[in-house]
């Protein structure tokens, strides 16, 4: 048993306090230590959960396991891969990282992406509703918790007929759907078709009628690597939508860890960015026992020098499950 002392708690507001760790967890929880126990002192540090990253793609980013662990030491607890072809998914059981995963873009027969990033699988043409409900099948199966939906006017578009059948499959078996819709009208027809998520903020103004239809759903920020304007993100949030924190890492300009640029773009969205990358994100991953400093919850767990984007994103030392983490 350890008791982390002389700091404040950062869920996402912070506070005087410690926590007490046995084992893997996080088993106790006080404003103030009356008794001399063994310590580990964070004076002049917070604690903060460790964060969740809502959008990646393990496998473009490169060796999965390498980047596994650079993900850990940097701070990322769970991630939400959102791209991986259908052979690769095995491979994604990369403990102690947590990984949630939707498999390949579902897509037209040379549509986004499989004619750039996407052409070796991460994409998977579809031309019928039945080859789709077979296809979200096979992914739940494989312990999918998503599908992904593309609608990407660059190319042959997703038939309406199949994303429907897709999406109503994949809530029929429990699982969320996202789609990459980048333009009010990609916007439209993935909640047309039963989108619960937005991969990405949207770069276009939507109009009323969509922010309107966006309440109560996720939104994944995505910001600094598809350079959208914070505006477009503040609009979703004013209208009700939900915001978790994604960096879409494996695309140009990203990295492992946790990344300040996407933080502070949240910040000026008026998002609060700790809660968008720990306690959101993981709700939408259904990562439960992440992103709070709750009793009964993992033992995860960055101490950082203050809540400043560069400050959360160097942690001056990160624990995983109860673990330091080197």
């Amino acid at each position: 048993m350890l008791w982390i002392a002389n700091c404040l708690l950062a869920d996402p507001s912070p506070r005087e306090g410690a926590l007490r760790v046995e084992g893997q967890f996080i088993t106790g929880r006080t404003s103030h230590l009356a008794v001399k126990v063994s310590t580990l002192d964070a004076r002049g540090l917070t604690l903060v959960p460790a964060f969740v990253d809502a959008h990646v793609h393990l496998s473009v980013a490169g060796d999965a396991g390498l980047i596994a662990r650079e993900e850990l030491r940097r701070g990322v607890a769970g991630v939400i891969d959102l791209g991986a072809p259908e052979a690769a998914l095995a491979s994604l059981d990369l403990r102690p990282l947590r990984v949630r995963f939707a498999g390949p873009l579902f897509t037209a027969p040379g549509g986004y992406p499989t004619q750039t990033w996407g052409r070796d699988g991460h994409g998977l043409p579809l031309t019928t509703a039945g080859e789709a409900r077979a296809a979200v099948g096979r992914l739940a199966a494989a312990q999918a918790r998503f599908v992904k939906l593309a609608f990407d006017p660059r190319g042959p578009m997703l038939a309406f007929d199949v994303a429907k059948a897709a999406a109503d499959e994949a809530h029929r078996l429990g699982l969320k759907v996202a789609a990459h819709a980048l333009e009010a009208d990609a916007v439209r027809l993935a909640l047309d078709a039963g989108a619960d998520v937005l991969a990405h903020t949207p770069r276009e103004k939507l109009p009323a009628d969509l922010l309107e239809r966006m309440k109560g759903k996720w939104v994944i920020s995505t910001l600094f690597a598809f350079e959208v304007a914070p505006e477009r993100l503040a609009a979703l949030r004013e209208a009700g939508a939900r915001i978790a924190y994604g960096t879409d890492l494996g695309n140009e300009r990203t990295a492992p860890g946790i990344d300040p640029r996407e933080l502070a773009l949240l910040k000026a969205a008026g998002v609060d960015p700790l809660r968008a990358a720990t306690q959101d994100a993981a709700e939408l991953a259904g990562l439960k026992d992440l992103g709070r400093l709750s009793v009964g919850g993992a033992a995860s767990l960055l101490a950082v020098r203050n809540l400043e984007p560069e400050g959360l994103s160097r942690p001056v030392w990160v624990m995983n499950c109860g673990k330091m983490v080197v």
